[in-house]
């Protein structure tokens, strides 16, 4: 009988550590500042595939946390306790004894196997992860990250972003590689209510880089699925790292959107405008 893996992310397993990098001062980290379905999977896998920067992916969301803390977690009683958190339960490995101390070394611990060899680690943040992590806490993000630089990754259709959001929400799939668990059904007040949530948390990214005076390298979805090449240069060459962008054939994250997308897109610009039925 096969053994069932303890990580709900085989990606999280050891065959995805990369080798240690070698010793160079303090650590540098690039942030991969996004919302839900921008492309941030997307552009980090690109990223990893150069071979240089790491392995950009959300080791700050539940699951992420959930997984790297089953394999080092700082007490046998924590990593058992992780092991344990499947389903809604996931939600709880953020919860519970975190502090500013607590948070780094788990971080030192990722960075250690994630880290590319020129020294970047990559880090992907949603709003919401920024905001439960660092602001609501009060925590210093350059103290915690170390040397930061700032990539901001936006989706120039809206309408296009909150459909792909709720149909994720209720299927279940957030990539291609996953299977959907429920079907999905068109709810136009689901779809406004992403819509302004994207809205306002754009404009929270907008005013943390104006606050800390950040100049982000700013990239948009809609040009990163068509022309990857020159997104991925252009974060290469903020990052100071001389490296060609990968090939992109037989791309393993396939674009989700799909017949479903474009009809749900149509009738709610349709209705726009329009009281939504309930529902």
């Amino acid at each position: 009988m096969r053994r069932r893996s303890p990580f709900l992310d085989p990606r999280n397993g050891p065959e995805g550590d990369l080798p240690a990098p070698a010793p160079s001062g303090s650590a540098r980290t690039f942030v991969i500042a996004s919302l839900p379905r921008t492309g941030s999977t997307l552009l980090g896998h690109l990223l990893r595939l150069t071979g240089e920067v790491g392995d950009p992916r959300e080791y700050l969301n539940p699951m992420q946390v959930r997984d790297f803390e089953v394999r080092f977690g700082e007490t046998t009683a924590r990593r058992l306790g992780q092991r344990l958190l499947r389903g809604p339960a996931i939600g709880l490995a953020t919860r519970g004894h975190w502090n500013q101390e607590r948070l780094g070394r788990y971080l030192a611990r990722v960075r250690m196997r994630r880290t590319g060899p020129s020294g970047w680690f990559g880090l992907k943040l949603h709003w919401h992860h920024l905001r439960f992590w660092f602001l609501d806490r009060g925590w210093p993000v350059a103290e915690v990250l170390g040397p930061e630089r700032w990539i901001w990754i936006r989706r120039e259709d809206r309408v296009a972003q909150a459909v792909s959001w709720a149909r994720a929400l209720q299927t279940g799939r957030w990539a291609s590689h996953q299977r959907a668990l429920l079907p999905a059904v068109y709810r136009p007040r689901q779809i406004s209510r992403l819509l302004h949530t994207i809205e306002a948390n754009e404009r929270a990214w907008q005013e943390f880089f104006e606050r800390r005076g950040i100049e982000p390298l700013e990239l948009v979805y809609e040009e990163l699925v068509v022309t990857p090449g020159p997104q991925i240069a252009a974060v290469l060459a903020r990052l100071g790292v001389a490296a060609s962008p990968p090939k992109i054939d037989g791309l393993s994250h396939a674009r989700q959107g799909d017949a479903t997308n474009a009809r749900w897109i149509a009738r709610f610009q349709a209705e726009a405008g329009r009281p939504f039925p309930r529902g």
